[in-house]
């Protein structure tokens, strides 16, 4: 989702009343204006209102509130509804007189072209849907297999007490699908202890689900390359982080896994990991931050995954077991439907004023669906009178603003080990992690800033920072 300009325009909008000590007028205090929403929402389409709202400090019996657009007085409340039914850049002012002076300050709008996007019909699941085929798993522990996109319950429980190769077959109404566990040396076998960078050093796996930032949007440096593979857009991704340059992970269930040159320690209570995103007050998109151990020693992220408990884990507002399914739009220009494991629906909106790009599905996906499997968060987004809001979560996901602290590597997200929790909730008690993996977690959008993706800048071991 569009963050990044937002700030940008922050600047414009800063009150020409505020200074460091408080105004004076002749013999008193002049009113000081602040406006009580972000200026990251003050762009609408046609045909939608926006309320201004302005917070006042030394108002009087005598403030005279005044509002001008294009030199022409429009109102005299203390709030003004905005509207326009053509597109383009409109500049709104409020001038407050009392009896000590005149302070007076400008609000841009831009206001977009409302689109009549064509909103696609979403299909039924092609077939029963499976997280991998085949997984290496360190002995000792516990693994879930499970079906998806079917209505019963289909899965069993592993546990790796022999090493070796072992096959789990599923079966569902007649037919049947066969799943190999390979069960490795106990967990440490395989543990890198020499120091290395902190930085990530590899991006394996660049999988953003559908998002008006994912395929041809420029928001820092150079974009993947147009019709680029999917190595490359890994590549691409690792550039970005080098420059700390965003990257966005688009939709639920939209990831990127990552490794390091070395294994990073648990510190136990402390942080291990920190994590660059970009929230602001008004607009946390938080991702669950899912880590591995390199049980087989092959390099690969190709191991059992854990969830990194945040917050919300285990509440109403978590879900586990869940996947979501995005399938190709065949016209330009259109929405993105899904289907999730609760049979929901829904889309991904086209938002031309932000990205252009005739489809917002990546080139190195090929199919005509794809489903992202993990654990979701619940959308508390809200959209009223052009404004828009998404909340933080208290602690425990990537680009939240919960979790932003001044640390070693600067304003950003840091984040524990310990809190790695097994298929069924328990501590997975995790003595150090080779990968990381980032995934969107909400399904929500609003009109004026798209779907709730994600957005990535940098990942780190803490200890090296």
């Amino acid at each position: 989702m569009k963050k990044l300009l937002f700030f940008f325009l922050i600047l414009s909008f800063a009150s020409c009343s505020k200074n460091d000590s408080e105004p004076e007028g002749p013999s008193g205090p002049l009113p000081v204006i602040t406006w009580v929403m972000s200026s990251g929402r003050f762009t609408i389409q046609t045909g939608e209102s926006i309320q201004l709202v302005p917070d006042i400090e030394y108002l009087d019996e005598t403030s005279v509130y005044t509002w001008i657009i294009e030199g022409k007085t429009v109102g005299h409340e203390n709030y003004y509804t905005f509207t326009s039914d053509e597109p383009g850049v409109y500049y709104v002012k409020l001038i407050i007189n009392n009896r000590y002076g005149k302070v007076e300050d400008e609000v841009k709008i831009t206001v977009v072209e409302a689109e009549n996007v064509e909103m696609p019909e979403v299909p039924e699941h092609s077939d029963w849907k499976f997280p991998w085929t085949e997984i290496n798993v360190a002995q000792g522990r516990t693994i879930k297999v499970k079906a998806y996109m079917i209505d019963n319950e289909v899965s069993e429980v592993f546990t790796a007490n022999e090493q070796g190769r072992h096959v789990v077959s599923l079966n569902d109404n007649g037919r049947s699908r066969n799943l190999v566990i390979n069960v490795c040396p106990a967990p440490g076998t395989y543990r890198r202890t020499s120091r290395g960078k902190a930085m990530v050093n590899r991006v394996y796996e660049y999988m953003p689900a559908p998002g008006h930032q994912v395929n041809g949007y420029i928001i820092t440096g150079e974009a993947y390359p147009k019709d680029c593979t999917h190595e490359q857009a890994c590549d691409s991704v690792l550039a970005h982080f080098s420059r700390k340059w965003s990257v966005s992970l688009g939709g639920q269930g939209g990831y990127l896994i990552a490794g390091f040159d070395h294994s990073v320690p648990s510190g136990g209570a402390a942080y291990d990991l920190c994590i660059k995103g970009n929230p602001f007050s008004y607009q946390s998109e938080p991702g669950i931050i899912w880590v591995s151990q390199d049980d087989n020693g092959d390099g690969l992220p190709n191991d059992q995954w854990f969830e990194l408990a945040g917050s919300e884990y285990g509440s109403d507002n978590h879900t586990t077991e869940y996947a979501i399914t995005y399938f190709k739009p065949e016209k330009a220009k259109s929405a993105v439907g899904w289907r999730d494991s609760n049979n929901d629906t829904g889309y991904i909106p086209y938002l031309s004023y932000w990205n252009p790009s005739p489809y917002y599905w990546q080139p190195w996906v090929r199919g005509s669906e794809y489903t992202y499997f993990g654990s979701r968060l619940r959308d508390r987004s809200t959209y009223q009178n052009g404004i828009s809001d998404i909340p933080p979560y208290d602690w425990g996901y990537a680009d939240n603003l919960g979790d932003f602290i001044d640390g070693p590597a600067g304003k950003m997200g840091y984040y524990k080990i310990s809190n790695a929790r097994t298929w069924d909730g328990q501590p997975a008690d995790l003595e150090y992690i080779d990968f990381i993996k980032i995934q969107t977690a909400q399904t929500g959008s609003t009109p004026n800033l798209g779907e709730i993706s994600t957005e990535v800048y940098y990942i780190s071991d803490y200890h090296l920072e």
